[in-house]
């Protein structure tokens, strides 16, 4: 895979793949690409339910939620869950 197009896949993971298990599961990308692509859909939800907290947007808390728990899962199946001490909002 380009870096291109790891770039636009990058740009909206969520769009390109269904499920974050899907991600885990391709062998199209090499593990450092998959928790790339993990993380980018992670920092993507996360300013979703930020945005949800400030009623910035019209999405259901709960499947966010979901969706969050789901990359978690799968970032932690490739061993690139890596969390601060201390929580916080994305910024």
């Amino acid at each position: 895979m380009t870096s291109q197009d790891l770039g636009r896949l990058l740009g909206d993971v969520s769009s390109h793949f269904e499920r974050p298990h899907d991600i885990v599961v391709s062998d199209q990308y090499t593990r450092d690409q998959k928790i790339q692509l993990l993380q980018h859909w992670e920092h993507d939800l996360q300013l979703l339910m930020v945005a949800s907290e400030e009623s910035m947007t019209g999405a259901t808390p709960g499947q966010t939620a979901e969706q969050m728990k789901a990359v978690c899962d799968a970032l932690s199946a490739l061993g690139g869950l890596e969390r601060p001490s201390g929580p916080g909002k994305v910024g």
